[in-house]
């Protein structure tokens, strides 16, 4: 009888140790009426609440200030948001030009958007601009994150809220 209950043993174990609660068990793949909730069918202007360096760990990016002041209104129609700059600069104090942009794209056949975001700023002859490009993870009416990698390494990370 012990003979039964050592492989029953074994078996349940092995079965158990398989399951997981992963909670990321949805790769999603995003629809044509998803980019609805980005654009709102019109526009749709959104605030960034985060820039993260490392979203798994919590770890906001140096940057974080800069693109927190920025507002992001995207369109129906174009695939270029409009970009209004804040007060926070990223490289200079008190720069003598600034320039945003945003662009995103959608494969229908993938399911996948991608953001494109840039950010630059010149103080007299110098110049530093960064520029980053990020997958969408997670959607819904009021909130957007893109990210740099996959569950659970997202890596560089923006968080996005919709503006009411």
């Amino acid at each position: 009888m012990k003979n039964i209950y050592i492989p029953l043993l074994i078996l349940s174990t092995l079965f158990l140790y398989n399951c997981s609660k992963d909670d990321d068990g949805i790769n999603e793949k995003y629809t044509l009426d998803d980019l609805q909730k980005i654009h709102g069918n019109s526009s749709k202007t959104w605030k960034v609440e985060a820039f993260y360096k490392t979203y798994e760990n919590d770890l906001l990016s140096e940057f974080n200030d800069c693109y927190t002041d920025d507002a992001y209104t995207f369109f129906y129609d174009t695939n270029e948001a409009e970009v209004i700059l804040g007060n926070a600069s990223c490289y200079y104090d008190t720069p003598t030009e600034q320039d945003g942009r945003l662009t995103y794209s959608f494969n229908e056949s993938t399911g996948k958007i991608f953001i494109n975001i840039s950010k630059g700023e010149s103080l007299d002859e110098n110049f530093k601009n960064t520029l980053t490009i990020l997958g969408l993870e997670k959607l819904s009416e009021t909130r957007m994150i893109f990210t740099g990698g996959e569950y659970p390494y997202y890596g560089k990370t923006l968080v996005f809220t919709a503006v009411p």
